[in-house]
């Protein structure tokens, strides 16, 4: 029941987030975890959209985006990447990109496109590579440029070392903006890896997002919570990035916003918290 505590406060903080690695195979998982973030007394109500189950292999994963229904956001539509043939091996990512279009009302921008991945580790920079392909389907899908990116990359540490990183086109990209840098540490344990990131295209979505607002949240030192409990919560911890509202205008007036004010999408991998609800 402590453990539940905090999931509900980590889904409460945000608009929207993007949970990973969700491997319930009777599909309950989800359900029970909208169900506790909806239960308790919050001016909030969250529904969700969740690919189907994917990967290569017989252990399969799904993505789910949780969204608050009353602030003003909606699904238009969804896809998830064809990246090839898994039978012949000519598919490019262990788990397809999962893509949903929003529309937002109380944010400057008024839609956009959010894609979940999570990259193989041993294939990280590879994978890491393919995603341009993914940011131009992405783009011809929803018809928009306003695409992001999200999820655990497996983009530092011993899957993508420097020199790697040297070598990848979509790191020199000018228009790729990569909103998480090498120096920060995504992960819970001991470890210090920007394993998640987060990816930009499209100028409306650049310009939309309040400057420096993608961090880490670093709930165990929030929380005041051990080690050993914050592992128990997920391996990683949630990397956020605030959008600027509607009701905003000028940099001094939105900057003293409080947080709740903008809309803030957030990748979290909590795979721990889906097994635990079910």
């Amino acid at each position: 029941m402590v453990l539940s505590l905090f999931y509900l406060k980590i889904v409460r903080r945000y608009d929207i987030i993007l949970i990973q690695e969700i491997r319930d195979s009777k599909g309950k998982a989800i359900d029970k975890l909208v169900d506790l973030v909806n239960s308790q007394a919050s001016p909030f109500q969250y529904d969700y959209v969740i690919s189907e189950r994917l990967g290569r292999t017989t252990s399969k994963e799904q993505y789910a985006f949780l969204y608050r229904t009353n602030s003003g956001i909606s699904v238009i539509s969804t896809h998830t990447h064809n990246d090839g043939d898994e039978a012949s091996g000519t598919d490019l990512f262990e788990r397809e990109p999962f893509m949903v279009h929003f529309k937002v009302t109380s944010t400057e921008i008024r839609s956009f496109v959010l894609v979940g991945i999570h990259t193989k580790p041993e294939k990280a920079v590879d994978e890491i590579n393919h995603l341009v392909g993914v940011f131009s389907d992405a783009q011809a899908q929803f018809n928009t440029p306003n695409v992001m990116i999200m999820g655990d990359l497996n983009a530092d540490c011993t899957y993508v070392g420097k020199r790697a990183w040297e070598k990848m086109p979509i790191r020199h990209d000018p228009e790729v903006h990569w909103l998480v840098g090498d120096e920060v540490d995504t992960t819970v344990s001991n470890t210090d890896c920007a394993y998640d990131r987060v990816l930009v295209m499209g100028d409306e979505l650049v310009q939309s997002i309040i400057p420096n607002s993608a961090k880490v949240f670093d709930f165990q030192t929030t929380y005041g919570i051990d080690q050993e409990t914050a592992l128990d919560v997920s391996d990683h911890f949630p990397v956020e990035v605030s959008v600027k509202s509607n009701t905003t205008s000028g940099v001094e007036q939105w900057q003293q916003l409080p947080f709740y004010t903008a809309t803030s999408i957030v990748i979290v991998v909590i795979y721990k918290v889906l097994q635990r609800c079910v």
